[in-house]
């Protein structure tokens, strides 16, 4: 019997997001397979190890936001990776409620020893594509994120100014 494809009533962005939010599913789910099977690192503690290898001394609330994870669910990773000896945290010298995370030798360890195990997944991912497609595909990529951050940037911005006139207004007489 032949299949048909169904109609696509999604506008070209729509299926971009659509295609991004499938890549990132398989993506996330066969890295996880091969973690399981070949390390001792979550997924979660994966991301959070490279993310400390690529800004040491970041605070927990800031990897917290950029991972797209709870405040309390940060601090959970955070403290099992402490534990472990993987991590280290330090006071943050501007802010004595809050501490900087840095990666130890055994994170380093633990987090090549991840990669190791996903890269893989990666060179599957990207095996239809020419190298040149793949430095594309990453300024691509690399262009909708700063307009995304730009956007989040300016939007903060306006509800900072919001606060500042809303304060302004009921200083007046």
């Amino acid at each position: 019997m032949l299949q048909t494809s169904r109609p696509n009533n999604r506008s070209p962005e729509e299926q971009i997001g659509y295609l991004l939010k499938r890549l990132m599913h398989q993506f996330r789910h066969q890295v996880e397979e091969r973690l399981r099977r070949g390390t001792d690192v979550s997924f979660a503690h994966l991301v959070v190890l490279d993310q400390l290898q690529q800004e040491p001394g970041i605070p927990g609330a800031r990897l917290a936001r950029r991972l797209l994870v709870t405040a309390q669910t940060m601090t959970g990773l955070l403290r099992r990776l402490e534990s472990e000896g993987a991590i280290e945290r330090r006071p943050d010298p501007h802010n004595r409620r809050a501490d900087r995370w840095y990666l130890l030798p055994a994170g380093i360890e633990r987090l090549n020893s991840a990669r190791c195990a996903g890269a893989p997944v990666m060179t599957q991912m990207l095996s239809q594509l020419s190298g040149e497609e793949v430095s594309e595909l990453r300024g691509y990529l690399e262009r909708c994120v700063a307009g995304l951050e730009a956007a989040e940037r300016e939007n903060a911005e306006e509800t900072v100014a919001g606060l500042r006139g809303g304060e302004d207004s009921l200083s007046a007489p």
